[in-house]
């Protein structure tokens, strides 16, 4: 009888833009359940990426791992390359950044890494590419009428690389907006120490082994009974 492997601790899923963070969903949008078997067996997501949000997304086979990875209190960072609409001043935000940003769910701090300002000349086709790939179930006359696509006109853009160790439901698009900075577009380039880098989009990969020592770190710090409330 062949005895089938085990699951992973984690694997590291590169989530496109515009696939949910769920396992089905009943009106007809991707998501994660659509995956091969190879990919999601035996495994489910640790928390979700908003579905216009893309980048790392990890798989897991224990739940105790998966809380300890969600769980504030153990502070795994996360990091974010934003496009923001206006041009910003790097110094400025770096500091309010610091100082913590006002949400309706409390202030939240983050720590700027870089900032810079898109190309003139690159900025239509950026706006014009978000435009033209919007899901199918999306109407745009309506969305432009709720005020969703305030961004067509925009005659400046910046890209903005951060790091948050808050996880709440849009949590980066809520400080950098209330910073005068709306995102248009979000990717998760790393969450603790494993990183996307050039992992391609809709593939997945497994962990290093610095990574899967990092992960089997966590699950022992949980086991012993740190980061518990």
């Amino acid at each position: 009888i062949e005895v089938a492997n085990p699951p992973p601790l984690l694997r590291v899923y590169h989530k496109p833009k515009w696939v949910l963070s769920v396992m089905n969903d009943s009106k007809g949008r991707r998501h994660l359940g659509q995956l091969e078997s190879n990919i999601i067996s035996k495994m489910h997501p640790v928390g979700r990426l908003d579905y216009d949000t893309s980048g790392l997304l990890l798989f897991s086979s224990k739940g105790t791992l998966t809380q300890t990875l969600l769980h504030p209190n153990n502070k795994v960072q996360k990091e974010y390359l934003a496009l923001v609409v206006g041009e910003v001043d790097e110094e400025e935000l770096r500091q309010k950044l610091k100082d913590g940003v006002e949400t309706s769910m409390g202030a939240f701090p983050a720590d700027l890494v870089s900032a810079r300002a898109i190309p003139r000349d690159d900025v239509a086709a950026l706006i014009r590419d978000i435009l033209t790939n919007l899901p199918p179930e999306y109407d745009v006359k309506q969305l432009e009428e709720k005020g969703y696509l305030f961004f067509k006109d925009a005659k400046h853009l910046s890209e903005v690389r951060l790091v948050v160790e808050e996880g709440k439901h849009r949590m980066v698009r809520r400080i950098l907006a209330n910073s005068g900075h709306p995102v248009i577009g979000l990717k998760r380039l790393r969450l603790g120490v494993i990183q996307l880098d050039d992992l391609p989009e809709g593939t997945a990969r497994e962990l290093t082994k610095e990574e899967e020592a990092w992960a089997e770190r966590l699950l022992k710090k949980k086991k012993s009974g740190a980061g518990n409330d």
